[in-house]
């Protein structure tokens, strides 16, 4: 399908951290499960859906209805992740044809642009903190607990509004 975000049904307590983010209420949600049982498909709904509305009844909240912050997103997690599980999700959800990607002199793709108006960055816990600064972002999306210098300067880019959601399997 074109849009297979559209036909997605998160799990019982997916669909608790869908409200959770997006109901309003706060600023930080953390979903903090074991691997394997889908955050990271879990997040890349959650982008897909609010990026590309298609009506999805799980995906209906106000903040998804009428983002009211920038446009412009962050998702930060482990360098490896990158490669190996974030951009295949995205790809798998995201509809075809209607975001472009520019590497930046990464070896991965860094920046995505959507037809609907939204521009996102990814970056890696390894990257030095300063990287981290100067930019508006209007939602963050930290997968696997962060740093503390990179949490911070992600929470400061919030500065005209928005929200972070973390999701984690901490083993520590």
């Amino acid at each position: 399908t074109m849009n297979p975000h559209k036909y997605y049904v998160p799990t019982g307590v997916g669909e608790k951290f869908i409200n959770a983010v997006f109901g309003g209420n706060y600023f930080i949600s953390l979903y903090s499960a074991a691997n394997g049982v889908g955050k990271t498909c879990l997040g890349a709904n959650m982008l897909a859906n609010l990026f590309w509305p298609e009506n999805n009844k799980f995906f209906q909240q106000d903040l998804m209805k009428r983002w009211p912050f920038p446009k412009k997103a962050r998702i930060v997690t482990d360098p490896t992740t990158i490669l190996s599980t974030i951009i295949p999700e995205l790809k798998a959800w995201f509809p075809a044809g209607r975001y472009k990607i520019d590497k930046m002199g990464k070896n991965y793709e860094y920046r995505w642009t959507t037809d609907t108006g939204w521009q996102f960055d990814i970056m890696s816990y390894d990257q030095d903190p300063k990287e981290f600064e100067s930019v508006t972002l209007g939602l963050v999306w930290l997968d696997e607990p962060p740093p503390e210098t990179i949490y911070k300067a992600c929470v400061s880019r919030l500065r005209r509004g928005g929200l972070m959601f973390i999701t984690a399997t901490p083993l520590t």
